[in-house]
């Protein structure tokens, strides 16, 4: 698809071996491929392959990471191994990306066409961090300037908690935010839940794969298909009252369990 990127424009994606919950969750097979590809895969659908960087640590457990990038020409920046804005920070000095969409890498099924409409509303309105709340957990992304994110990281008392992004950066009464609404009514479903956090979130994702045979179709057919469903035999709705735990491991701040 010819479309026409910033310059200075990246996909983050935030993506580590170790796992609280689902070990190994990156290299974890999904209908063939380990799920960090299918990520990939998903957002190279529009995003051109060469904007987009796995941004891992340097502990010796990533290594499998960037042999995985070696081996699929994807670019990969290692960095600390807590402080993850730092890492954002220093993969930006090597990219002079001055915009990025922070991804993380549990969410296979992110969705590149909203992200792209996220980056025009962003640049359009002058923004210094745009969020979406509305589509399902998992497939969301936060645009964010660099500039902004480098001066926020400059304030903290403790660069460990840069894993508390999203509630440092959602902040209307210290930065420019916004928030941008998706036009197609049929997205808006906050409580549908397409992340890979557990052993049952990983099934469900394996359900999805196998159904359109390895090669998930939009994320509204995906959603019509849920819709559909009579007898799941795994659930992808999550009751509103536990979705904030799950809401911030699809957004910046999933940081706190993994990455």
């Amino acid at each position: 698809m010819g479309i026409k990127l910033n310059n200075s424009f990246y996909v983050f994606v935030a993506v580590r071996m170790k796992s609280s919950r689902l070990h190994f969750k990156a290299m974890q097979n999904i209908s063939g491929q380990p799920l960090i590809k299918r990520l990939v895969e998903r957002i190279s659908e529009i995003i051109p392959l060469n904007r987009i960087v796995l941004c891992t640590s340097l502990a010796a457990q990533d290594d499998a990471i960037q042999k995985f990038a070696d081996q699929n020409k994807i670019n990969c920046f290692r960095g600390h191994e807590l402080d993850v804005m730092e890492r954002f920070l220093e993969a930006a000095k090597l990219y002079n990306a001055k915009i990025i969409a922070r991804v993380t890498g549990d969410n296979p099924l992110t969705d590149p066409f909203v992200m792209l409409e996220m980056l025009q509303h962003h640049e359009k309105n002058n923004s210094e961090y745009t969020y979406n709340n509305e589509i399902p957990i998992g497939t969301r992304t936060e645009i964010i300037d660099v500039s902004t994110l480098s001066r926020i990281h400059s304030q903290l008392s403790d660069p460990l908690s840069s894993e508390y992004m999203t509630y440092m950066l959602n902040r209307p009464d210290k930065l420019k935010t916004s928030e941008y609404k998706v036009s197609n009514h049929i997205l808006k479903r906050p409580e549908i839940c397409l992340t890979v956090d557990t052993e049952s979130d990983f099934k469900a994702m394996q359900e999805v794969y196998n159904q359109f045979k390895g090669s998930p179709p939009s994320l509204e057919k995906i959603i019509e298909w849920i819709d559909s469903k009579e007898d799941n035999n795994y659930s992808f709705k999550e009751d509103v009252n536990s979705t904030l735990s799950k809401d911030v491991d699809c957004s910046f701040a999933s940081d706190l369990k993994s990455l």
